[in-house]
């Protein structure tokens, strides 16, 4: 019998252009935790990780746009936190986020599918941490205990099913153009989740005390 393959093995199989746009997506989805995290901290600049993705969504949708993702990809950095630097849980996702955008930018600027793929694995290894997090206060002994919480965490399904869908909502889009984009905005508008289960849009008062906690 032949293996079905994972959400990541499918992705690769798109175009550098379709693995883009479900990075620049999954990248709607994780914003908000860095957003959160900048509000709570007064650490950091959304409007620049906004501005950031909005010219990633530019560069796909319009040809032969010229845009400096050096230098963008220098400004992130400056507003990446450092996680030694805060006491609370929701640096973590905030530097997934910068990371993740790093990355989507090293694909746009080194033409290199396997950043896309990079972001998508990073927006499951952020849920698998807040999973994780979350499973401290249960009497866990073993790896493979707590990595079987992690896998079968509704959670980590909701975020495989989401790229799942993900990848078949791009597959018949040849090119990837405004309207395309505006599809897949709608499509994480209409999920009204974050990677975290947090609402969108994101007011602070209706997100998991979770992030905001001391470690």
């Amino acid at each position: 019998m032949k293996q079905k393959a994972n959400n990541f093995q499918l992705m690769r199989e798109l175009s550098l252009h379709q693995q883009a746009a479900i990075a620049a997506t999954l990248m709607e989805r994780m914003l908000p935790n860095y957003q959160l995290f900048a509000e709570v901290s007064q650490f950091g600049d959304s409007k620049l990780l906004r501005n950031i993705l909005d010219l990633c969504w530019e560069w796909l949708t319009v040809k032969k746009v010229k845009i400096n993702f050096e230098r963008l990809a220098e400004e992130l950095e400056l507003v990446t936190p450092e996680v030694s630097q805060f006491d609370m849980f929701g640096v973590y996702p905030a530097v997934d986020c910068a990371t993740a955008l790093d990355m989507m930018l090293n694909g746009i600027c080194q033409q290199d599918p396997a950043e896309f793929v990079n972001v998508a694995k990073i927006s499951q290894a952020t849920v698998a941490r807040l999973i994780e997090y979350e499973a401290e206060d249960i009497d866990v002994t073993t790896e493979a205990e707590l990595k079987k919480i992690v896998r079968d965490h509704p959670l980590m399904h909701y975020e495989m099913e989401c790229l799942a869908e993900l990848i078949e909502l791009v597959r018949p889009m040849h090119p990837v153009g405004r309207e395309q984009m505006q599809q897949l905005k709608a499509w994480v508008k209409e999920q009204g989740l974050t990677n975290l289960a947090m609402e969108l849009p994101l007011h602070v008062a209706a997100t998991p005390a979770t992030l905001a906690q001391p470690e």
